[in-house]
């Protein structure tokens, strides 16, 4: 569950191998965006996935929000072995729980 901090902020705390499925899934958003020419909102994706890779467990709400949707979309076409870890990051993200 995303425990709420101050500031809207949310405690994530991904155990490993969810923690590589979300970077699968913000890595391909943020390709997709950047392809794109899409810079209209910023690139909170990039914000997140640093997040993710210097280990840092809060979130900003854009963040959370990015993190939830890059997974639904991932998960459609994931690879089998991401299937489990990612809908368990996915229900990690769930903000009324």
């Amino acid at each position: 569950m995303a425990e709420p901090v101050e500031g809207g902020w949310r405690t994530l705390a991904f155990p490993r191998e969810e923690a590589w499925v979300v970077h699968a899934a913000l890595l391909e958003r943020v390709r997709s965006a950047v392809e794109s020419g899409d810079d209209s909102e910023g690139y909170p994706e990039l914000d997140a996935l640093t997040a993710i890779e210097t280990g840092r467990e809060q979130f900003a709400p854009d963040e959370t929000n990015v993190i939830r949707d890059a997974l639904e979309s991932y998960l459609m076409r994931a690879p089998p072995r991401d299937l489990t870890p990612g809908r368990a990051a996915l229900r990690r993200t769930a903000t009324g729980q």
